[in-house]
């Protein structure tokens, strides 16, 4: 296995925003079917990190209107909800026959100024082995001690820059980038948006519960990580077919992200 996928997987395409602890179940069968026919098909090394969804957004945003965002209870709990979403979608993953490896991300993750220290050396090892680490987003500490929350975005695009694979995918519960709210019948999808160019578009067409930012800080984290050459695609992943041909490296239908 030469080339190396990254594939983000939306915390509104794999669960219900609208409803606490709710799966999409029959799009995650989907996904994890197709994932399993490109892993065998088309040669490639994967990493897969997913979002929080109507999991570790609820509760974090409960705790928040309470204001004990990071408290002691508030900590365990989204790591707990967090963790248990992980070993669901590493489970169905396990079922298709692929071996997919649940990675705690706030056991290597530590937030070092406005930069992320990260032992990564085993999950290089697992990647090299030919397993698939499941990463997702969860709450880390800084080097002061201090609880954050970390996205899957961020994670994502961090191991895009450390390990420049073929591409960066991020598949979402909607079709790309548009330039105003995809609920807006006028909308009209972006095949390429360019970074430099971010403040034109209207990027709040986000349904649902999203402590992290949404599709606008998706894109502002690629000014700070993304490099030249780097392949960044965002694309529906409801849609049958797209996960499947977006890690064999085949034509998406999306936004491409350039700088």
């Amino acid at each position: 296995m030469k080339i190396t996928i990254i594939l983000k997987l939306g915390g509104a395409l794999i669960t219900n925003k609208e409803k606490p602890f709710s799966l999409n179940y029959s799009v995650l069968y989907r996904i994890c079917d197709e994932i399993s026919q490109a892993y065998r098909e088309c040669n490639n090394r994967i990493i897969i990190i997913h979002g929080g969804g109507s999991y570790g957004h609820y509760v974090v945003k409960e705790h928040e209107e309470h204001g004990n965002i990071y408290s002691t209870e508030s900590i365990a709990q989204v790591v707990w909800f967090m963790r248990e979403l992980n070993m669901i979608i590493t489970d169905m993953l396990n079922s298709y026959g692929l071996p997919a490896l649940p990675v705690d991300t706030h056991a290597m993750f530590l937030r070092v100024s406005d930069r992320l220290a990260v032992f990564s050396k085993p999950l290089i090892a697992m990647i090299n082995n030919g397993l698939i680490p499941i990463l997702y987003g969860d709450i880390i500490f800084n080097r002061i001690g201090k609880a954050e929350i970390l996205s899957g975005d961020e994670i994502a695009w961090y191991f895009a820059s450390l390990l420049k694979p073929s591409r960066l995918l991020f598949a979402t519960a909607v079709d790309g980038i548009f330039d105003r709210d995809p609920a807006d019948r006028n909308a009209r999808l972006l095949p390429t948006v360019k970074l430099s160019e971010l403040d034109r578009l209207d990027t709040k067409g986000v349904r649902g519960i999203d402590v992290t930012g949404g599709m606008r800080t998706k894109l502002l984290l690629g000014l700070k990580y993304m490099g030249e050459g780097m392949d960044v695609y965002i694309f529906n992943g409801v849609k049958t077919g797209t996960i499947y041909q977006a890690i064999c490296n085949n034509e998406i239908f999306g936004t491409r992200v350039v700088i």
